[in-house]
């Protein structure tokens, strides 16, 4: 029996035999096995277990990242292939699977969907599920949550379950996404499998069952025909550490920031500007249209601000465009054309970003190559409808022919225009069941294109990333997740990054009723109240990088709310937005200091793991981001009640304070102590350098 190994200095990892993998971290006796998946075909529950993995492929992607190809045969005609991305710096490997057959042979439904991706019956003390995709209404955005495995639920959502064995820490996680509880596929309990004389696998008595990652629903069609497209799964990961939960969260960590994506630009600490903010202002302020401030000369006046601010990354929010789907700058709007602003900005050393939608205009030219591929429910063609004052438009389907040619139009862009980040809006996840699609044939229920489409949506908008990033490498590409119902997991992490949180909640998030006139949103005005909902998805930062969660400050003056608002962006989500052109001189000035600071240490602040006392809104709340590896980084203090407030540093500091705010720091045998004193509600700052 053929089995393929593969070692780092974190593992041996041996694929292939009577289980998938079996990864041994190194120095360690613990063994964390995972089995072989198994389908429904042609109704009949089949473990797809080949006895010989054959070597297909090797190669390196990147310099970091190693693909790995292993195909193998079972039962009459099926084969089964398993694709690796390995890295010699992460004891995280990535893995999926493509099951093909020789013969006429069909996926298959008899009570729902039969498909168990993996099994894993390592003994553990405990089992913890990481949930993504909790969203909180209150705070308007989505929650990092740990929850003690299936104390409350017999099928958890996760998408990581990690558990503690001894002095071993371990994990499997899913590449999807979705709102909590809409489950597409889930963790459950299971016996453990049995060793080669029939007893339990090893490890503590206190666990007596293992666990298994199956597909609850939309993860395939009935009918679906393995002979004629063989059927690819999404992406799994698996990995595990010396040392406990904590130890494994920083591992993963590091994975995601530096391991996970071959588009690397997505993982840079970038400052960005969206325009959007005054755009709202103007039209509930000055009561004029969205789009009025959407010109060249606006844009020219907002870039040399801008500039002078610091910002890498200016973004032209929705209204630059002639229409949807075609995307061509609006030569009214912009005489000198997209070009002339990509020029300016070039100069001035920062990038062009704009905003797009999976939208087409109903007199656009790609609608009329793809007029098939529109987002139709029920067999009907849906009404188009004007997108942010521009013509009317049609939802079109991601998961259809119409990918490929929205993501070459976006390569187009870049190679003309010079974009190279991409705001991705409103994408949702549900609204299509058309047979003609690639979310199932007429052969499938409406019931199942339409979860399929659903369960696809997240992966083809990768897969349109992916084909962008690759021909264009250091594009971005940001996906909005900022209200319900969003495709919010690990899936879309492996290919761009998430846009957290925009203006947060609405007034009748909270029963109150306002006139069709008022702004809805609550949290649109300069001081530290919006900056409480803002960092709320600094929660993700403990396994995913907060450089992940762009979420935008507002730039305006005051200085006290310019500093709380600093304080806040600098701990990695690095976004602005507000009305440049209306921010003082002295308060251009001003964060364009601090900013100038930040740059020395933003690697180490993207780098560091985070350390936090309190929650935001609390009286006292402090985070820590310092390299371990050099003492650099920042410290930020908030306080909501006047007051003299002491805080210990419990990383090493080896850099130079620099302290923005009344505030001081003295060394201390242990590292640093920093006393603070706010007057009012506010925050302070301490670059060690």
């Amino acid at each position: 029996m053929k089995q393929y190994r593969v070692s780092n200095g974190y593992y041996d990892l041996l694929v292939g035999g009577s289980r998938a993998f079996t990864c041994a971290p190194a120095g360690s006796d613990f063994k964390l096995p995972i089995g072989w998946p198994s389908f429904e075909i042609n109704g009949v529950d089949t473990a797809a277990a080949p006895e010989d993995m054959e070597l297909q492929d090797r190669r390196d992607l990147n310099g970091r990242i190693e693909e790995i190809r292993l195909t193998g045969s079972f039962g009459e005609g099926f084969r089964l292939s398993v694709i690796l991305r390995v890295c010699k710096d992460t004891p995280v490997v990535r893995f999926r699977y493509e099951l093909a057959s020789k013969k006429p042979a069909k996926l298959t439904k008899r009570g729902g969907e039969n498909l168990t991706y993996l099994t894993c019956g390592a003994a553990a003390d405990k089992l913890t599920e990481v949930r993504f995709s909790t969203y909180d209404s209150v705070g308007h955005a989505y929650t990092l949550t740990e929850f003690d495995a299936f104390a409350h639920e017999d099928r958890i959502m996760g998408p990581i379950l990690a558990g503690v064995s001894g002095d071993n820490a371990f994990f499997a996680a899913y590449e999807h996404g979705s709102t909590y509880p809409d489950k597409y596929l889930a963790f459950s309990r299971m016996e453990p499998e049995t060793g080669p004389e029939g007893g339990p696998e090893s490890g503590p008595k206190s666990c007596a069952r293992g666990f298994k990652l199956a597909a609850v629903k939309g993860n395939y069609w009935s009918g679906y025909p393995l002979d004629e497209k063989p059927y690819e799964t999404i992406w799994f990961q698996f990995g595990a550490v010396n040392g406990g939960i904590d130890d494994l969260a920083e591992a993963y960590r590091n994975f995601q920031l530096y391991y996970c994506t071959l588009n690397s630009a997505s993982r840079k600490p970038y400052v960005f500007y969206n325009t959007w903010a005054f755009q709202e202002r103007n039209k509930f302020y000055n009561k004029q249209n969205y789009l009025t401030s959407m010109n060249q000369a606006r844009m020219e006046q907002e870039i040399e601000i801008a500039h002078r601010m610091g910002v890498d990354v200016f973004v032209i929010d929705t209204g630059w465009f002639e229409k949807t789907g075609d995307w061509n700058i609006d030569r009214n709007k912009f005489p000198a054309g997209m070009a002339h602003i990509s020029r300016m900005l070039e100069e001035r050393g920062m990038k062009l970003g704009l905003w797009f939608s999976c939208a087409a205009a109903v007199t656009s030219e790609i609608l009329k190559r793809h007029e098939a591929d529109v987002a139709c429910l029920g067999g009907k063609k849906p009404s188009p409808h004007p997108v942010w004052e521009t013509e009317e438009s049609y939802e079109m389907c991601p998961v259809s022919d119409y990918w490929k040619d929205f993501a070459d139009r976006l390569i187009y862009l870049a190679r003309t225009a010079g974009v190279r980040y991409f705001k991705w809006d409103a994408m949702s996840m549900y609204g299509c069941d058309d047979p003609g699609h690639l979310h199932g044939s007429a052969e499938a229920s409406p019931e199942e294109r339409r979860d399929n489409f659903s369960f696809l949506m997240g992966v083809y908008m990768s897969k349109i990333a992916d084909r962008v990033c690759e021909a264009v490498p250091d594009a971005i590409v940001d996906m909005d997740i900022t209200e319900c119902d969003r495709y919010v997991g690990l899936g879309f992490l492996s290919s761009g990054k998430f846009f957290a949180v925009n203006n947060g909640p609405y007034y009748p998030c909270f029963d109150i009723s306002v006139p069709p006139e008022q702004w809805s949103n609550i949290f649109v005005n300069p001081g530290p109240a919006r900056t409480w909902i803002c960092r709320r998805p600094l929660c993700y930062d403990k396994w995913i990088p907060s450089v992940l969660m762009m979420t935008h400050y507002l730039p305006d003056d005051p200085e006290s709310s310019q500093l709380v608002n600093l304080a806040s962006l600098m701990l990695g989500q690095n976004g602005i937005w507000g009305d440049l052109p209306g921010v003082s001189e002295e308060g251009v000035n001003f964060m364009s200091s601090v900013l100038s600071v930040y740059k020395q240490v933003r690697d180490d602040v993207t780098a560091a793991y985070p350390v936090v006392y309190g929650k935001p809104g609390e009286v006292f709340e402090v985070h820590e981001k310092i390299n371990r590896d050099n003492g650099r980084g920042i410290v930020c203090l908030f306080a909501n009640l006047g007051g003299k407030y002491t805080y210990n540093v419990s990383s090493p500091v080896l850099g130079k304070p620099l302290v923005i705010g009344s505030g001081s720091v003295a060394a201390t045998k242990n590292g640093a102590r920093i006393d603070a004193e706010f007057r009012f509600p506010g925050a302070v700052i301490v670059f060690f350098i």
